[in-house]
C-alpha cells in the first residue's frame, strides 16, 4: 500500500497559463479522496502532474516509497485513467487490457499465463468477456471507458488515479465501476484518487474531497465539511440544497431560484 502526497504543486503550461496553482493534498493508504471543482478549476491537469504526465513544480512523493524506487518502476506503482483515453483502433480488447502488464515485462518480452490470467480477471470484473474479441473502434463510449479501466485494473497498481471515470457511462455502470474501485480499495488497499463532476457520488464514495477554484485549494476535508450550500453557490455559482442521508453524507441538489419562476403552461393558455 501506498499513501501519496503532493506539496505545492503548480503546473505552468504554455504563455504562462498557470491551471494548477500551489495545490497541497495527501491520501493515505487505502484511502479515496476525491478532487471537485467546477470546469476549468484545474482538476484533470492535476491528476496528469500527479501522474507524473506534466512538469510541474512542488513535490509528488509516495510512501513508503519500494525498496530502490526509481522513475520507471513508477508504472508498477502508479496507474492513470484518462477522461478521453485515445485508443488503438484496430486493437481487440483483450489485447488492450494485456498492455497493463508491459511494466512488468522485460526488454522485448512476452506476456505468460500469468500476465493473461491477471487481464482476464479484470476483463471479467468489468464484464467485459463478452467483448474481449472485438476491435476497439467497434465499441461505444461507455464500452471504451471500462475498457480503459480494465487495462489500469491488470497493471495491479498502488495508487489509481482516475480522470471522471463515469463520465461516458449509464447510470447502471456508473455505479458498477464506483463500487468496484471501492472494492478494490477496501479489499486490496488500492489507494483512489478521482476527479468527478458527480458532486453526489463524490461525497458518496470519497473518504476526503478537495475542492478546486481556479487552481487553488477552496476547501478539504470530509465531504460533510466541504460541500456546504454556502461554498458550492460561491465556487460553482449555484443554488442547492444540501441534505444528510442516513449514512451521514451529504446530497447536494440542484435548486431553481425563486425569482425565476417561468409560467406554467395553465398560465400560458389562460392569457
Amino acid at each position: 500500500m501506498s499513501a501519496l502526497i503532493a506539496t505545492d504543486v503548480r503546473v505552468v503550461l504554455d504563455r504562462g497559463v498557470v491551471p494548477v496553482d500551489g495545490v497541497s493534498l495527501r491520501v493515505d493508504s487505502g484511502g479515496w479522496l476525491g478532487v471537485i471543482g467546477p470546469n476549468g478549476a484545474g482538476k484533470s491537469t492535476l491528476l496528469k502532474a500527479l501522474a507524473g504526465l506534466l512538469p510541474h513544480q512542488g513535490a509528488v512523493t509516495l510512501e513508503p516509497a519500494p525498496e530502490g524506487f526509481k522513475r520507471r518502476d513508477l508504472a508498477r506503482v502508479l496507474a492513470y485513467v484518462a477522461q478521453q483515453p485515445t485508443l488503438p483502433p484496430d486493437v481487440s480488447v483483450r489485447e488492450y487490457v494485456l498492455l497493463g502488464r508491459t511494466p512488468y515485462l522485460g526488454y522485448l518480452g512476452n506476456p505468460g499465463r500469468f500476465d493473461r490470467e491477471i487481464a482476464d480477471g479484470a476483463l471479467a470484473r468489468l464484464e467485459l468477456e463478452p467483448l474481449a474479441h472485438r476491435r476497439l473502434g467497434t465499441l461505444s463510449g461507455g464500452e471504451r471507458q471500462r475498457v480503459v479501466l480494465a487495462r489500469a485494473l491488470a497493471q495491479r497498481p498502488r495508487v489509481l488515479l482516475l480522470d471522471e471515470p463515469t463520465s461516458a457511462l449509464d447510470l447502471g455502470h456508473q455505479q458498477q465501476v464506483l463500487e468496484l474501485v471501492d472494492e478494490l480499495r477496501l479489499d486490496e488497499g488500492l489507494t483512489v484518487i478521482s476527479t468527478l463532476h458527480d458532486l453526489t457520488a463524490a461525497a458518496q464514495y470519497a473518504d476526503r474531497l478537495v475542492l478546486l477554484d481556479r487552481g487553488r485549494v477552496a476547501a478539504a476535508g470530509i465531504p460533510a465539511e466541504v460541500l456546504s450550500e454556502s461554498r458550492i453557490r460561491d465556487v460553482y455559482r449555484a443554488v442547492v440544497s444540501v441534505t444528510i442521508d442516513i449514512s451521514g453524507r451529504p446530497v447536494p441538489t440542484p435548486v431553481r431560484p425563486s425569482d425565476r419562476r417561468r409560467p406554467c403552461r395553465r398560465d400560458v393558455d389562460s392569457g
